[in-house]
Parts: C-alpha cells; sequence; structure tokens
C-alpha cells in the first residue's frame, strides 16, 4: 500500500510539472508574441517616417531647384540621391526587422526546448513490484535451515506423488 501511494503521488506530482512546464511555455509564448507585434509595429512606423522623410526632402530640393532657377540632370540627380539613400535605409531598416523576428522564432524553439526538457526529466512513476514485496517482506524466513527443511517437504511430496526419489535433478 504504501509503494502504491508513494507510486500515486510520483504520478501526481509529474502531471502538476507537466501543466505546470506547459503553462510556462504558454506565457513565453505570449510575450514573444507581443515582442513580434511591437517590432511589426515599429517596423511599418519606421517604413512610413522614412518615406514621409524622404518625400519632404524631394519637396524641399524641388522648391531649391526652382527658386535657383536650375532644372534638367541636376534635379534628377538629387532626386535619384534622395531615393537611393532612402532605399538603403529601407534596406538596413528591413534586415535588422528580420534579424529580430528571426531571434524571437529562436527564443520560441528555446521555450519549446525548455518545456519538453522540464517534462523529460521528470522521474519515471515506480509501480509497486508485488514481487519484491513478497521476496523482502519474507526474505527473514529464508533461512538455510527453512530452505533445507522445506527441500526434505518437497522430497517428500513427490516421493509420496511419483514413488521414487528426487535426486535434486531439474525435470
Amino acid at each position: 500500500m504504501a509503494q502504491k501511494g508513494a507510486a500515486d503521488m510520483q504520478e501526481f506530482r509529474n502531471k502538476a510539472a507537466t501543466k505546470s512546464a506547459k503553462a510556462a511555455l504558454k506565457q513565453d509564448q505570449k510575450i514573444l508574441l507581443r515582442k513580434s507585434q511591437e517590432e511589426q509595429e515599429a517596423y511599418a512606423q519606421s517604413n512610413f517616417d522614412r518615406k514621409r522623410r524622404a518625400m519632404e526632402l524631394e519637396a524641399s530640393a524641388n522648391v531649391a531647384a526652382g527658386e535657383a532657377g536650375v532644372s534638367g540632370i541636376s534635379v534628377d540627380r538629387i532626386m535619384s540621391n534622395i531615393g537611393r539613400q532612402e532605399g538603403e535605409i529601407g534596406v538596413r531598416a528591413k534586415k535588422t526587422y528580420e534579424s529580430t523576428l528571426a531571434s524571437l522564432a529562436d527564443a520560441n524553439a528555446q521555450a519549446v526546448s525548455r518545456m519538453v526538457a522540464r517534462i523529460q526529466g521528470l522521474p519515471p512513476v515506480t509501480q509497486p513490484n508485488l514481487l519484491a514485496t513478497a521476496l523482502t517482506a519474507f526474505e527473514p524466513m529464508l533461512t538455510d535451515e527453512a530452505v533445507e527443511s522445506s527441500d526434505a517437504a518437497i522430497n517428500g511430496w513427490w516421493e509420496g506423488t511419483f514413488g521414487s526419489t528426487n535426486d535434486g535433478a531439474a525435470t
């Protein structure tokens, strides 16, 4: 009964630890999802700000060129330069964003691995072993005298049942 109680208690502890590991994973994933959403919003806002700034620079360049009486290739080169700079900044922002999302995906994979490791690290539930219990209970009774007495009783039964002696050989 004590072994059964211990096994039941270990099973209960393992279930509780498994539930805790799953809850921790769920919480980690909520945090990572929120961080991902924040990064998406920040990236979208930076794109909007970058494009607006580029449009402001182009407008300022157009006004300055018009006031100076400059047109043609010079203005086109200024606009191309503004577009190129805006594109470079956009590519850097996109790479940073993608790198951040990859880091968040890695953090999610680590959270899943931690949960699996926590569950796999639980001690196994040892079910009661009735044979081991019986042997342990009867071990004090298994003295040399008791074994010899038992052998004599078996030999007597054998002779009485089959009419021949058992010479100790296995049949």
